[in-house]
């Protein structure tokens, strides 16, 4: 198998309910963990607080990069990480998340949300389990859902 197998319409499903997966989980760390950060926020503030300014950008900026890691994860993941979908999918986001997170040392001190209070810094403990708690629901949905099949 090869790039010519991926199902694009599956990746894209798949990808849009891990990002769905990636929310709840988001919601529920945050409540549960007391620790209130908010990845659309994250995305849709580094340039402006302004609302629905940030919200919109947060919500497009989360699903559009859902779908892109969809289609790395069904270009190339799916075909060279050992172990059933779902094993497949959590690996994927781990060394997505390990490959990314370097970047909040970039992103904290000129992020408008954090520089204006209304999102956690990234550089802590907290924050930083719980992206590994959202890229563990993110991967295993989305190694679960996608099967290459009929190209699409």
């Amino acid at each position: 198998m090869g790039k010519s197998d991926v199902n694009v319409k599956r990746a894209l499903f798949a990808g849009i309910a891990a990002g769905t997966a990636y929310l709840g989980a988001t919601w529920a760390d945050s409540k549960l963990s007391s620790h209130p950060f908010n990845d659309l926020k994250l995305l849709g503030q580094p340039f402006t607080t302004k609302s629905p300014d940030w919200l919109i950008q947060g919500i497009a900026g989360h699903y559009g990069f859902s779908a892109l890691v969809a289609l790395a994860y069904a270009s190339w993941a799916y075909n060279w990480l050992p172990g059933p979908g779902w094993f497949k999918g959590l690996l994927f986001l781990q060394l997505e998340n390990t490959a990314l997170y370097p970047g909040a040392a970039v992103l904290d001190p000129f992020h408008a949300g954090i520089q204006g209070g209304q999102l956690a810094p990234l550089l802590n403990w907290q924050t930083f389990k719980g992206q590994v708690v959202r890229h563990v629901a993110f991967g295993i949905v989305l190694g679960a859902l996608y099967k290459p099949g009929t190209r699409g």
